[in-house]
């Protein structure tokens, strides 16, 4: 999310212009990622047996400027209970919190270089038998939690390609896909994107900000940079610049945002220099 006052709500990653300058005495970068919340688009069907799972990858890209760390990547897995059995109704998006910097044992993903790879999917599902054990939602004592998260830091591209294989078996093969990225590469830092286009303006490289990103489909992107819209984290949604406060708590207001599906992540990000010769020894 722009955040400028003035200008467009949302920006494409490509119109994102990096806060983070980069240097060679400092060209890493620390990240951690924190979802405020989950919407799920009011046209998708859900019923008491149905769930959704979210991936996410990050980690460095082939092509950084570093040499010195292997291609590694922090995967996540989130398990997203839709339907609030206490409520005998559907999850409020406010409800799916989730800090995946302590599901990764409070260790902050590492982008040597400031040039990172960023692919996630979220799919609907009913719930297989094995999924509530796994993601253990609090010993499973409905009402407690509607999220469970777990984190795998510094892992390989073949590790994850283990882990999709192992949840592509497990998962019932009904499964909907509501949305999933390519690899995207994204530039940390001034230095990072510079060090990727060589200066050159026609190389639209995604770049990523410490603040507030949405991942939503494609598809919807024009309707939410459209709509001007506001994030209000005590509701966990987005709502259009001209709905007021009020009007948002009562629902008196014609959503042009409702069918949409969208995750708002609150990303922290810091500079620094890693030391590829450290260990514990």
């Amino acid at each position: 999310m722009n955040p400028k006052a003035e200008g467009p709500t949302i920006l494409e990653s490509s119109q994102v212009d990096p806060l983070i300058e980069g240097s060679p005495e400092e060209p890493d970068v620390l990240t951690s990622l924190e979802m405020l919340s989950f919407n799920l688009g009011a046209n998708e069907q859900v019923d008491k047996a149905t769930d959704a799972t979210m991936r996410i990858n990050f980690g460095k890209d082939e092509n950084s400027r570093d040499k010195a760390f292997d291609t590694l990547f922090w995967s996540i897995a989130a398990g997203l209970k839709l339907y609030d059995q206490v409520k005998n109704q559907r999850a409020e998006s406010k409800e799916f919190k989730g800090d995946f910097r302590k599901a990764c044992g409070n260790r902050p993903i590492e982008i040597p270089g400031g040039l990172g790879k960023l692919s996630f999917e979220v799919v609907k599902h009913k719930e297989p038998a094995w999924w509530q054990k796994v993601f253990n939602f609090v010993g499973g004592d409905v009402g407690k939690s509607l999220i469970s998260v777990l984190g795998f830091p510094a892992i390989t591209y073949q590790t994850i390609g283990m882990l999709d294989e192992l949840l592509n078996r497990l998962m019932d093969s009904k499964l909907e896909v509501l949305f999933k990225s390519l690899p995207m590469r994204l530039a940390l830092s001034k230095q990072a994107r510079i060090d990727f286009t060589g200066g050159n303006p026609r190389i639209k490289t995604g770049c990523l900000n410490p603040g507030f990103c949405i991942l939503a489909r494609g598809r919807d992107f024009q309707a939410i940079a459209n709509s001007n819209a506001n994030y209000y984290p005590a509701y966990g949604k987005l709502a259009p610049g001209n709905v007021s406060e009020t009007d948002l708590v009562g629902g008196r207001y014609d959503d042009p945002l409702k069918d949409v599906t969208y995750a708002v992540f609150r990303v922290g990000m810091k500079k620094t220099k890693l030391d590829p010769t450290f260990n514990f020894g």
